[in-house]
């Protein structure tokens, strides 16, 4: 094998290699793609049947209005996910064109070769008279030679006709596949323009919710004032049954559970768990805000919560979030039951249930039924806490901080 053709040789081999390199590469960056993409659909089709659901039972406005920002902002992300994937199909089809130019220049170098071989054949005519060409020998040393040149000869002539087989099937099968990925491109824009007028369709439904409710404005600053006062009465019956828990902790013979060894262990645990706890429902949709903020719908209106509200399907089940014992069970008018699960130096609130599954002093593992959320006029919507309660901490903890990003 001559220098010139061992370097083709060795170019090709490295460029295939870069290119199954690519391939491997694409493919994964593709799933990913795809089930980032399914990720969002399926939230998009959650907030779609809570919108719809909130509008059918005349549910609070700010839910309304929060449901759809919601869904504007999943449409937003799955447009720049649209985006990205037309970015990654173009560079695909970009690396498909650069493979197949590749294989037909490797084709033409072995047609090249194999005319070559040809040619050298009949100049030695082993083509026409191969076995003229081993009894006009000299001696038996060189028919032996001979006759072994003829076997390699045919040995050579078929691997080259089966690579060049085997080279115009991969062009012909890269060839689909570029066909393919031009028509994913064309098909990732039709989907980006489709989100593109849903996107416009939410923001003027927006707009119009926005319009409603400023003519409404004098009654929901009235019903607001009632929703204020139930929240408020349901904090401070929160703070006192938490104060009370930890009191009693305090007067038993173990001391405050936080700072017994077990109560280290459990807190630490849920500590190392903070941004992975799960969801206390598997769908829903962050309605009402942590901390203090004002109200998305009423101007001059703030708003003060020790968690958040997720709205979700009525009569969804509610879990624990982790393993721990049930403190308290306790019902307000309004707000249906309360339930109170401590993890050592933190405890987890679940309010606006119905159907409760535990009682106090159960010990709960996460991922536990507790209950059901209780559909009210304001909607149907779970009220959720976490507080730090070790030592002489008492503090409401934002549980966007310690949930799994959704």
């Amino acid at each position: 094998m001559n220098v010139g053709r061992a370097y083709r040789i060795f170019s090709v081999f490295v460029a295939l290699m870069f290119m199954m390199t690519s391939g491997v590469w694409a493919q994964k960056n593709k799933e990913d793609l795809t089930a980032e993409r399914n990720k969002i659909e399926e939230q998009l089709r959650t907030t779609s049947r809570l919108i719809s659901d909130a509008k059918k039972n005349r549910q609070a406005a700010n839910s309304q209005v929060a449901l759809i920002d919601k869904q504007i902002e999943l449409r937003e992300k799955l447009v720049r996910h649209h985006q990205s994937t037309i970015r990654s199909l173009e560079r695909s089809v970009r690396g498909t064109d650069s493979e197949i130019r590749s294989l037909e220049g490797h084709i033409v170098a072995l047609k090249e070769e194999y005319a070559q071989m040809i040619r050298q054949a009949y100049r030695l005519q082993l083509a026409s008279s191969p076995l003229m060409f081993v009894f006009a020998s000299e001696d038996f040393n060189q028919a032996s030679h001979r006759f072994k040149m003829l076997q390699s000869y045919a040995e050579e002539r078929k691997r080259q006709a089966t690579e060049i087989t085997s080279a115009q099937d991969e062009l012909s099968s890269t060839r689909q596949e570029l066909t393919d990925e031009k028509a994913s491109v064309v098909s990732a824009l039709e989907d980006q323009q489709k989100e593109m007028k849903a996107l416009n369709s939410d923001r003027e439904n927006r707009a119009e919710l926005l319009s409603e409710l400023k003519e409404k404005e004098r009654e929901l600053r009235k019903t607001q004032k009632a929703q204020e006062k139930e929240r408020k009465r349901l904090n401070d019956e929160i703070k006192r049954i938490i104060e009370a828990e930890l009191a009693a902790e305090r007067a038993s013979s173990k001391g405050e559970f936080a700072l017994t060894p077990e109560g280290r262990i459990v807190s630490e645990a849920f500590e190392k768990n903070k941004k992975g706890l799960p969801w206390p429902v598997h769908r829903g949709v962050v309605t009402g805000k942590f901390g203090r903020h004002a109200h998305p719908t009423i101007p001059g209106i703030t708003i003060e919560s020790n968690g958040i509200d997720i709205t979700t399907d009525t009569n969804a089940n509610v879990y624990s979030i982790f393993e721990g014992n049930v403190s308290s069970v306790f019902a307000l008018p309004g707000a249906g039951k309360t339930v109170i699960v401590t993890h050592g130096g933190y405890k987890t609130v679940y309010s606006n249930l119905h159907n409760v599954n535990v009682s106090k002093g159960d010990r709960i593992e996460r991922g536990v039924k507790i209950g059901e959320v209780l559909s009210q006029t304001q909607g149907t919507a779970i009220h959720f806490e976490i507080w730090k309660v070790a030592g002489s901490e008492r503090t409401a903890q934002n549980p966007n901080s310690w949930l799994q990003p959704r």
